[in-house]
């Protein structure tokens, strides 16, 4: 049995993004279902900061179906302490949020569907409880900026495979 992760789109989230991370996450294992638009979370926006708290999206995701719950966003996140994030993740829970926002500067159509493919497996991998890695091409390292994004395989390196599919297959078999 594969472990079912629901993509929850946020309202304006580019369909082409989603079919394509449904496609290469299926590719990896996973089962998965693009969920019914929502629109953004009441009150995730900071005016001053003109970005949004991402964990209002995890919220959001709480309520949805899934073993995993990966919201997809259009907007710029931040968290406390953090000036942006491409994506956060409950640490061993079931859900994950990544945005599109600053993913796509630069970059064409597939540099953006291969950074968009390797932030959502690293946060899958959180959600799975996997911590950062220090093999700045593992998908598990932390990317601080595009470039160690650009750095990194869409895979773990062979430590955090192991953990990962020990994970996966153990989130499978006990949902």
């Amino acid at each position: 049995m594969k472990l079912r992760v629901g993509l929850l789109p946020i309202a304006g989230t580019d369909r082409s993004v989603l079919s394509d991370l449904a496609q290469d996450l299926s590719g990896r294992g996973f089962s998965v279902e693009i969920l019914a638009e929502h629109p953004l979370p009441a009150g995730a926006h900071d005016t001053r900061r003109r970005q949004y708290r991402a964990e209002m999206f995890l919220d959001l995701a709480r309520r949805a179906d899934g073993d995993l719950v990966l919201v997809v966003t259009e907007v710029d996140l931040y968290s406390a302490h953090l000036n942006f994030v491409f994506g956060l993740a409950e640490s061993a829970g079931t859900v994950a949020v990544i945005s599109l926002y600053r993913l796509r500067a630069g970059a064409d159509g597939p540099l953006v569907r291969e950074r968009v493919l390797k932030e959502a497996v690293h946060e899958l991998g959180h959600a799975l409880g996997l911590s950062h890695c220090p093999d700045p091409r593992c998908v598990m390292h932390f990317s601080n900026s595009l470039d160690d994004t650009d750095l990194k395989e869409s895979a773990p390196c062979r430590t955090c495979q192991q953990r990962f599919f020990s994970r996966l297959a153990a989130r499978a078999q006990h949902p």
